[in-house]
């Protein structure tokens, strides 16, 4: 990358828009079912009959967000797998990240 692409990377930054974080009765109205939390993160919990079905709705869940560009935290237990979505730039939870969460619950 020369110095001018460079020059040209940051100015693409600057005028992308910052994340705004929601209040927590915004956060509150558009949570999609299943989902808890509050103005910081917001969570599921997904159960599984066989530890390797959670295993691979994980990776189903870091597959989209990739494609998204939008990572939640995501934690494999046994027979369980708890999914964190929270916008650190924003410092809390934003639109993407209630947008996102609906949407893995199709994953499963």
């Amino acid at each position: 990358m020369t110095q001018d692409d460079h020059k040209q990377h940051g100015k693409h930054q600057e005028l992308q828009a910052a994340p705004i974080k929601l209040s927590a009765e915004a956060v509150k109205a558009g949570m999609p079912t299943g989902w808890q939390g509050d103005d910081q993160s917001i969570w599921r919990d997904f159960s599984f009959e066989h530890y390797l079905d959670g295993v691979r709705f994980a990776e189903r869940v870091g597959q989209q967000a990739q494609q998204a560009n939008h990572h939640p935290d995501v934690l494999i237990s046994y027979l369980k797998v708890r999914v964190t979505y929270s916008t650190h730039d924003a410092g809390g939870v934003t639109a993407l990240d209630l947008s996102e969460a609906a949407s893995i619950i199709e994953l499963k």
